[in-house]
């Protein structure tokens, strides 16, 4: 009889961590619920931004892999985890407290409380491991903002580049903007018109520059003078990237015999990509 208890109370012991767990991860869920549905609703709805939040996902995924690999989920209740939770609640009522950039602070504070909830079930590995995912996710929750700022500069930016370098290149091209409803960027090259459009901007990959700068930073436990200086690169980068997308469109678009539409999106994927090498070049030989 005291072997069938022992045997009951070591079972009881076993799953009350895992209830324990799921529980707070339930109250989590309802609470930072409607900031994720908007981070997730606006990144689909705004193309640029799309791109940018799959990086995070990835980003996440690889890190909850790779502590996977290492150790099995253990849930316990440990200081780490109620800490960072601790502190993500906290965060959470500050934009009812004191004026705040109010999206910032409440994807800093879902932040922490996805790390207290690695944190509870993977200890101080599985937080160390989520950590870039999660410093990327916070930057992303600041930059999401920028979009109707940088809508205009960011087009007026890249057109101009785009036309100085056909310039000098030697090819016939004139900038002009075309007014009578929203104003439209236009590129005069050989006679064919290109409009430097809002999906021409360069937003989303200067958007995902930052975010990847961000997060090789944080992964490569770079020095904060590293990381610094790249994010200073990551945005050249991404300007330069995409002024040279424009002009490689301008320049192959009338040479080939495919579709416009698939010039514009192969060019475009191979800049963006191509960016993105760059800087993950450029942070190697800082990797500590």
């Amino acid at each position: 009889m005291t072997t069938v208890n022992s045997e009951n109370s070591r079972a009881e012991f076993r799953l009350a961590p895992w209830l324990w767990v799921a529980g707070m991860g339930l109250l989590l869920a309802v609470i930072y619920a409607p900031l994720v549905l908007w981070l997730g609703r606006v990144s689909w709805q705004v193309t640029q931004l799309t791109n940018g939040a799959l990086l995070v996902v990835f980003a996440l995924l690889i890190g909850l892999r790779s502590v996977w690999d290492e150790a099995r989920p253990a849930p316990e209740v440990n200081g780490p985890g109620l800490g960072w939770i601790g502190a993500g609640l906290a965060l959470a009522v500050v934009p009812r407290l004191v004026p705040v950039p109010v999206v910032p602070v409440l994807t800093l504070s879902f932040c922490c409380a996805v790390a207290g909830m690695v944190g509870l079930v993977f200890g101080a590995r599985g937080i160390r491991a989520v950590r870039p995912a999660l410093a990327g996710l916070f930057v992303f929750g600041i930059v999401i903002g920028w979009f109707p700022t940088l809508d205009w500069p960011l087009r007026a930016l890249a057109g101009r580049y785009a036309a100085w370098l056909l310039r000098s290149l030697e090819v016939p091209v004139e900038l002009s903007v075309m007014l009578g409803g929203p104003p439209q960027l236009v590129l005069s090259v050989q006679g064919r018109n290109y409009i430097v459009a809002t999906e021409c901007n360069g937003f989303g990959l200067l958007v995902s520059a930052i975010l990847l700068a961000t997060m090789i930073g944080v992964a490569y436990r770079l020095p904060w003078g590293a990381r610094i200086g790249l994010w200073m690169v990551a945005v050249p980068v991404a300007i330069g990237a995409n002024f040279l997308r424009i002009v490689s469109i301008c320049l192959v678009a009338p040479q080939v015999p495919v579709s416009y539409h698939v010039v514009h999106e192969v060019l475009g994927n191979v800049f963006y990509f191509g960016g993105l090498v760059l800087i993950w070049l450029l942070a190697r030989p800082h990797r500590v």
